[in-house]
């Protein structure tokens, strides 16, 4: 008879070499110290040890002209605002890039934190500048309006497939890694109410852990073959246009190409004067349907009807980022926020519009190696039944959670991605 693994007090705990050492790196951009609309940040990690995936914030401070007037509305997630695309180098070769990555981050943040989460990090520079109690309302975007001229500071988690990776990645064995930001058009990053003359970035710093294990770890690393493999998992993200006056059946087509999709989500933007244009989702139009199409087959199979059960979609949507069940699973995502109908809806930068549709396509929700379905031969359709005509010319982005493999030849020190 065996004891139960709680009660087994026996058993001998594993303990780090001696000479194990915890380094805790901040890195300041190589290229400049100060950053506008449109100029790219370049971030050069050390190639030392194991990083620590989950250890990756950025820091950075701010400063915002807004002229004569106050009032700048900050769209989405504002720390994550600012950056319009993430590239991962590894040697000369980019081997992840993220568009719309403040886009994918705004999304994120609403289908992982809970409205309590996003109170209890004011990091990311939710609500006014002129620090208030927090409602709901300012749980979305920001409002400048202490001065013509702010400064001030914001700190966030660095998403990238690195910090995705489910183990410590060797980059003593890899070759020099960078992790690039470009920043966005100030137009893009504000709402029309006030659009600012001056949005500036300076003091960036990259924070990450790397753990040194010492030579004769590395050295055993080294000895488990020419590859290691590494599980991480990314996102693809791309954008197509849907014409004023749309109506009926409607199918837009994305070329992604991955071995294992996990998840798939939809945002269809606005177009309202003030609004938040393609950082919302609306419900095109009242009583629409929507799918995705791959290779065929319909996902969900029966495709969500906001004409039959609005709330259904909610419950898809929570599918996609994990299970139903889970108390941890969280959204913050209002009753207000989901119920904009239209591409014209008078959304706010406080009060976005978030009807998200999403939908999982995993064979089984596990931490088995490539559960996902594979558009590789088969470009995805996006199926929009609309129960009427699309008042404005809108934005719709597709986001795909897809698994990646990092595998890493120790010898020449190359790392690449299957996607």
């Amino acid at each position: 008879m065996s004891l139960p693994q709680a009660v087994n007090y026996a058993e001998q705990l594993p303990s780090l070499p001696s000479q194990s050492q915890v380094i805790n790196v901040a890195v300041n951009p190589t290229n400049a110290s100060s950053f506008t609309a449109g100029s790219q940040i370049q971030l050069d990690l050390i190639n030392r040890g194991f990083l620590i995936p989950d250890s990756m914030y950025l820091s950075y401070d701010y400063s915002i002209t807004q002229g004569a007037a106050l009032g700048a509305q900050m769209k989405g997630c504002p720390a994550y605002t600012p950056f319009s695309r993430q590239d991962v180098q590894v040697g000369s070769q980019t081997i992840d890039t993220i568009s719309s990555y403040n886009v994918l981050m705004a999304m994120i943040t609403n289908l992982n934190y809970s409205v309590a989460q996003k109170m209890g990090l004011p990091s990311l520079g939710y609500g006014p500048s002129t620090p208030a109690t927090p409602t709901l309302e300012s749980m979305d975007g920001r409002l400048f309006d202490t001065a013509t001229t702010e400064t001030g500071s914001f700190s966030m988690p660095l998403m990238s497939i690195l910090s995705n990776a489910e183990k410590l990645i060797p980059l003593f064995a890899v070759g020099a890694v960078r992790v690039s930001l470009t920043l966005d058009s100030i137009a893009n990053i504000f709402t029309t109410v006030l659009v600012p003359s001056v949005f500036t970035i300076t003091n960036v710093e990259l924070r990450y852990k790397v753990v040194d294990l010492g030579n004769d770890v590395e050295d055993m690393v080294r000895g488990m073959g020419s590859r290691l493999f590494i599980k991480s998992q990314s996102f693809g993200v791309a954008s197509q246009t849907l014409a004023s006056g749309a109506n009926g059946a409607q199918e837009l087509t994305f070329n992604q190409r991955y071995a294992s999709c996990k998840s798939i989500f939809a945002i269809n933007g606005t177009s309202t004067a003030n609004g938040n244009t393609f950082f919302d989702s609306c419900n095109l139009a009242a009583n629409s349907e929507y799918s995705f199409n791959i290779a065929g087959i319909s996902y969900p199979q029966k495709p969500i009807s906001t004409s039959r059960s609005r709330n259904q979609a909610f419950m898809e949507l929570k599918s996609a980022t994990g299970s139903i069940f889970d108390k941890n699973n969280n959204v913050a995502i209002t009753a207000l926020e989901y119920a904009y109908d239209g591409t014209t809806s008078s959304t706010t930068y406080a009060v976005p519009a978030k009807f998200y549709i999403g939908t999982s396509l995993e064979k089984l929700n596990s931490d088995s190696l490539l559960t996902g379905i594979s558009t590789q031969s088969s470009n995805i359709g996006y199926r929009v039944t609309l129960g009427g005509a699309t008042s404005s010319t809108v934005t719709v982005t597709l986001v795909v959670n897809h698994d990646s493999i990092l595998e890493i030849d120790v010898m020449n020190k190359d790392l690449i991605v299957r996607n």
